[in-house]
């Protein structure tokens, strides 16, 4: 009979028996161009869907196979060879089942630890009282006063920042929303919600993307965070622009001193959700101080700043033809520091890549070095890191076959 028949008859796929036939389990006879399968194609193959449900591996079985073909065992030898061919993998079986009930039983135990600390207590994150006074209105400049504050812990959670030109900017859940992100306090989700919806997302994101990326990213935060002498933030205010989900600032929470103030400014909410989430279940408690705000009207003084973190810059010039870190240097402090990374091409497949044509300059190597060279930074450290030259998964949408993309890291001191 012809292939598909003969898979058909033993229900499985022509694939399948073609494999068969590579690895020289299944010898059918070859007549004017097709392979006919007779009788002792449907022995063999019989043989094996047997003996795979022994558990013997396909290769194994092609050992059994060879042994019975070249040996034309009596049946007496026929016996003596399975005994104890099956034997042994009644044993091996009987070793796995042990291991697997070993590993059952730990999992069990695991399950119910896990179980029990379920409970652990939140601490809630809210606006550090003594940040009040970095507010002010980006209307008319003036300072913001509290009304209706749900104050905790010398942190306000929920209330309302107003000033003389009845500009209003809401906290809620201990995040400060500006004036042009106000609605969005109103799509607050619950925290365990946030925390289910997170793990299911980073384990999506981790399975789809490739390795090599992830191992780039985390490559650049520690590259970057490693030339910090972390002990100079005491008593300083750091500016994080494009916090996301907080790669950085969970690199470093536990060695942030706790006489920083670190500013997380992020314009999507849902982010800042569950970044805050997250910290909130440790058990150390740091100065940070969540504002979902555009990048451009940050509702805080001038020269308030003394460490700018940016990866903000390059999530903005893909809409906007202006140089972010330039747009917001009046928030920073005459001899602050810049720790920047920056997303730049080698090429871009002109095709697919979603970011036009007026906002690519700000993706070239050149361009970025010059625009930072003249805000007057005295460079530290600087160093390009290869993130991907290949599709790197469904949720990197930039970043297509053929394009090489680099991460530059920059840290700098601004001269006076």
């Amino acid at each position: 009979m012809k292939i598909g028949q003969f898979a058909k008859n033993n229900n499985v796929s022509i694939d399948t028996v073609r494999h068969y036939m590579e690895i020289g389990l299944i010898i059918p006879e070859k007549r004017t161009g097709q392979y006919q399968f007779d009788d002792k194609c449907n022995e063999d193959i019989q043989d094996i869907i047997y003996l795979k449900d022994l558990e013997f591996t396909l290769n194994e079985i092609k050992k059994i196979f060879q042994y019975k073909r070249l040996g034309k065992l009596s049946a007496l030898q026929n016996n003596q060879y399975y005994k104890r061919l099956f034997e042994e993998k009644y044993e091996e079986i009987e070793l796995k089942i042990n291991q697997y009930q070993n590993a059952k039983q730990k999992l069990k135990n695991e399950i119910v630890r896990l179980h029990n600390s379920d409970d652990h207590k939140y601490q809630q994150i809210g606006i550090p009282f003594s940040a009040l006074s970095l507010f002010e209105c980006k209307k008319c400049s003036s300072e913001l006063s509290i009304s209706n504050g749900d104050i905790q812990y010398n942190q306000i959670l929920n209330g309302t920042l107003h000033c003389e030109c009845d500009e209003q900017y809401i906290i809620k859940d201990g995040i400060l929303f500006s004036s042009d992100t106000v609605g969005d306090s109103n799509h607050l989700q619950k925290q365990d919600q946030v925390m289910n919806d997170f793990s299911h997302f980073l384990s999506e994101y981790i399975k789809e993307t490739d390795d090599e990326f992830i191992n780039n990213i985390l490559k650049t935060i520690d590259i970057t965070f490693k030339k910090l002498d972390l002990n100079d933030l005491k008593n300083k205010t750091m500016l994080h622009l494009g916090t996301g989900l907080g790669f950085s600032l969970r690199h470093i929470y536990d060695s942030l001193p706790n006489k920083t103030l670190y500013i997380a400014v992020d314009h999507d909410y849902q982010r800042h959700q569950v970044l805050k989430s997250i910290l909130e279940t440790y058990n150390i408690r740091k100065n940070i101080l969540f504002i979902c705000s555009d990048f451009l009207n940050i509702p805080i003084k001038n020269q308030s700043i003394d460490y700018l973190i940016d990866t903000g810059t390059s999530t903005y010039n893909s809409n906007h033809e202006s140089f972010l870190l330039k747009e917001i240097q009046h928030y920073l402090k005459s001899k602050s520091y810049l720790v920047g990374s920056y997303i730049y091409y080698s090429n871009f497949h002109v095709q697919n890549n979603t970011i036009e044509e007026p906002f690519r300059k700000y993706f070239q190597i050149e361009n970025i070095k010059d625009e930072i060279n003249k805000l007057n930074y005295d460079p530290i450290f600087n160093e390009s890191i290869i993130y991907s030259d290949k599709t790197p998964g469904k949720y990197e949408i930039n970043i297509f076959e053929g394009e090489k993309v680099y991460s530059y890291m920059y840290i700098g001191k601004k001269l006076g």
